[in-house]
């Protein structure tokens, strides 16, 4: 089994998450990752073999979005993990949600062969914060 903590209002995500395969149980936590930055939200114990983090992310980015500025900053977009293995996959659905909505541009050296962004649209930056969990408390 393996273990995220979402920030965000616990009552939607748990219900989000209550019919999610794979999903083994959801609680309400407050949560502080290594780098200071703290959370209230979920912790969502998951079955790896059944559910993949891609999977985990799209249901919760379809209840939080990552582009707007919560107006309380301890339930802003956030995502918390506790094994290393997570990071690349947590920072390549990022990447992912930062490029959604706009073709690949294909690159030689320096020069951007199909730029498909036009020249006024600007990319909406992510208000998403990672951190690896330094200690979770559990929530009534």
């Amino acid at each position: 089994m393996k273990k995220l903590y979402l920030a965000g209002e616990a009552c939607s995500l748990k219900n989000a998450f209550q019919d999610l395969k794979g999903v083994v149980a959801t609680v309400p936590v407050h949560t502080i990752a290594q780098n200071g930055e703290e959370l209230y939200g979920i912790e969502i114990e998951y079955n790896p073999k059944k559910q993949d983090i891609c999977g985990i992310l799209e249901t919760y980015f379809s209840v939080v979005d990552p582009f707007v500025k919560s107006t309380l900053p301890l339930q802003q977009a956030a995502v918390f993990y506790t094994s290393n293995e997570d990071v690349p996959q947590l920072d390549y659905y990022a990447r992912f949600l930062q490029s959604r909505g706009h073709e690949p541009s294909a690159a030689l050296g320096n020069l951007i062969v199909n730029d498909s962004i036009p020249e006024k649209v600007e990319i909406r930056p992510l208000q998403l914060r990672f951190g690896r969990v330094h200690e979770c408390h559990y929530l009534d």
